[in-house]
């Protein structure tokens, strides 16, 4: 039977873990694939999928979240909790380093040369691997508790 915290368990699963395939996809096959391809195909494929992955990427967090603090809020877990304090703070680690890729580093490869767009993509992949390693401790961390 479905009730409110199994409905809040499938979303915050389904989210976190479409989060973290995205970026890690992103990171281990899209993008080294779009490099092997060189020259400025390079810089407008990553616009093109960068520009196009953000609002579902947005989406997903919004639903990681928010079905974050629900379960919490339905499971009595409070700020005293050990495990939930480290998870939390990786989530939030997770979504400082997606958003300073996304809304710092990524507008900037738009008005960038290029020549300085391979360091500027450089910065934004390894700000993505942070938010896909905070996330995927988040997650163990979920099974430890």
């Amino acid at each position: 039977m479905l009730n409110l915290l199994n409905i809040l368990v499938l979303v915050h699963v389904f989210a976190m873990l479409s989060w973290l395939g995205a970026m890690y996809f992103n990171l281990v096959l899209l993008f080294p694939m779009y490099q092997s391809r060189g020259g400025n195909g390079y810089a407008e494929l990553m616009q093109t999928q960068g520009t196009r992955a953000a609002p579902l990427l947005y989406l997903l967090i919004a639903f990681t979240m928010s079905s974050g603090l629900g379960l919490a809020w339905q499971s009595g877990i409070g700020i005293d909790n050990h495990w939930a304090q480290i998870k939390f703070a990786c989530l939030v680690l997770m979504l400082a380093c997606h958003l300073y890729g996304s809304l710092v580093i990524w507008p900037r490869v738009f008005f960038a040369l290029d020549r300085e767009k391979p360091r500027l993509f450089f910065i934004y992949k390894i700000s993505m691997l942070c938010s896909a390693s905070a996330g995927t401790i988040a997650v163990v961390l979920s099974y430890l508790k």
